[in-house]
C-alpha cells in the first residue's frame, strides 16, 4: 500500500491521555484515539463506518476548551476496529474556549 500522509503523526499514551483530559467523540460517542495529525486522525470505535461517511467529531479537551471538526472516512478496517478520518481545517470547524497550556 503506497503511504499517502502529508503531516507528520502524532500519539498521547495512555498517561498523557488521563493528564490532560482529552476525550474525542464521532456523532456523539466516545472513541479512543490512536493517532492524529493536522491532517486527520486515527481512532478505535465499537461503532461502524463506512469509507466516506462524514462524521461530527467532538475533541474536549478539558478545561481547555473544546474543538467541533466534520471529517471524513478514508480508511476502515473492521477487524480491528479502527477508522482514520480526514480533516479539511480550510472548512468546517468551530474552536470554543482554547486556552494556552
Amino acid at each position: 500500500m503506497k503511504e499517502r500522509r502529508f503531516y507528520q503523526r502524532y500519539t498521547l499514551s495512555d498517561e498523557e491521555r488521563d493528564a490532560l483530559q482529552v476525550e474525542v467523540h464521532f456523532d456523539g460517542v466516545p472513541v479512543r484515539l490512536v493517532d492524529f495529525s493536522l491532517g486527520g486522525l486515527c481512532v478505535l470505535s465499537e461503532k461502524s463506518y463506512d469509507v466516506g461517511d462524514f462524521i461530527s467529531i467532538t475533541v474536549n479537551l478539558g478545561n481547555r476548551g473544546r474543538i467541533d471538526l466534520i471529517g471524513k472516512v478514508v480508511r476502515a478496517n473492521r477487524m480491528e476496529k479502527n477508522w482514520s478520518v480526514a480533516i479539511d481545517l480550510s472548512k468546517n470547524y468551530k474552536l470554543n474556549v482554547l486556552r494556552k497550556i
